[in-house]
Order: C-alpha cells, then structure tokens, then sequence
C-alpha cells in the first residue's frame, strides 16, 4: 500500500498559514500533531526495556509527548515542534539501550518506533489537520 499526500510548500503554504488566525493555527497544528504522534509514544513504551525487580520509577512510564510552539522563537519556518521519549531522569538508560554500552548490545526502540510507523502517522497527521480545518 502506496500513500502519497501532498502540502502546499513554500510562500503557498505559508499564505495558508497565514489566512488561519496564528493561535488556532498552533493549536491546530499541536492537537493534530499530539495524535499523530500517540502511536510512536506506545511503540515506544511497548519496546522500552523494563526491569521487574527495579524499585525505582521505570523508563517506559516516563515516555510522553512534549509539544513547544516556536513559531516567533524559531529562525527555522518551524510551527510548533513534537518530541516523543523518556524524561530526562531516564536519558542515558534510553542512550544506553537504543544505541548499546561495552557490555549491553543495542536494542533500538526510539527511532524504529517512528520509522515504522511513518505512513500511521502521516495518514492519522492528515485526517486530523482536515477535520480542524473544517471545524468538526
């Protein structure tokens, strides 16, 4: 299965952009994004390693999604940036097993949860973009 979906890219995107008062365009943009994203968010916490005799909080419950608008901030043409992953508290285990130690082999579970799930993600990121833009 082949899916192919184009945006407006350039001046005419940024037109658009523009006509969509700034703030419903962030929220747009944040709310859409927030859903596309929940699949690489549990792809994650499904493949993240966990450690039954740890009494310490585990790095799987620490796997969120963080949202910034950096629309005036950025010198990119960025809108509002996603992140998904575990907290800081957890980020060299999380180091530690998608990239692997001197005595630990690596088992990647950061980026296989978004290559993965690419065309998920795009398709769910479209469907959401056009149901706020026609206001449902």
């Amino acid at each position: 299965m082949e899916m192919e979906i184009k945006f407006p890219t350039g001046k005419d995107f940024d037109r658009i952009l523009e006509d969509i008062d700034k703030k419903v365009g962030v929220k747009l943009l944040r709310d859409a994004g927030r859903e596309a994203m929940k699949i690489v968010q549990l792809d994650m916490i499904s493949n993240a390693g966990f450690d039954e005799e740890s009494i310490g909080p585990h790095m799987r419950d620490s796997i969120k999604i963080r949202s910034t608008n950096v629309a005036e901030t950025s010198r990119y043409n960025t809108i509002v940036t996603l992140r998904v992953g575990p907290s800081k508290i957890h980020h060299m285990k999380a180091l530690a097993q998608e990239f692997g130690t001197v005595k630990q082999v690596a088992q990647p579970f950061i980026r296989p949860a978004m290559d993965y799930n690419v065309q998920k993600i795009l398709q769910v990121l479209a469907t959401e973009i056009r149901i706020g833009l026609e206001g449902q």
